[in-house]
């Protein structure tokens, strides 16, 4: 990866993470009952788990970079919330199929934005 890319990717990942309402798969959306997630620390995540988040991660922030293109061509408010449905539908997808819980990613995305040190880790991660 150039270094340009490498510091678009981290100034992307950085922004999502620090936007803590959008970048939480929207599982409150699909499931108005869903529980806030519980709060983990950084010492409680294990690296396959943290591996598990940044591929998701990754794969989400692409998810949203191709709706966003979408949603920016579409006029028809109907059609922007199907796609913003159908992105949220993907990126839970993309959750589950690398193996976590929306529960579990919302928790540790929550623990990735208040860990400095574990946010640093997380883009690395996604970097490779």
């Amino acid at each position: 990866m150039t270094k340009l890319n490498a510091r678009l990717v981290s100034a992307g990942l950085a922004a999502l993470l620090m936007a803590a309402g959008t970048s939480q798969v929207s599982a409150q959306e699909a499931a108005p009952t869903t529980q806030p997630a519980p709060a983990v620390q950084a010492a409680d995540i294990s690296d396959k788990k943290l591996e598990k988040f940044a591929d998701s991660l990754g794969e989400i922030m692409e998810i949203r970079e191709d709706f966003t293109a979408k949603l920016e061509k579409t006029g028809d408010p109907a059609e922007a919330q199907q796609l913003q449905q159908e992105a949220n539908e993907k990126m839970m997808n993309t959750v589950v199929e690398n193996d976590l819980s929306i529960e579990e990613y919302n928790a540790i995305n929550q623990a990735v934005q208040s860990d400095p040190q574990l946010r640093d880790r997380v883009i690395a991660m996604v970097q490779n």
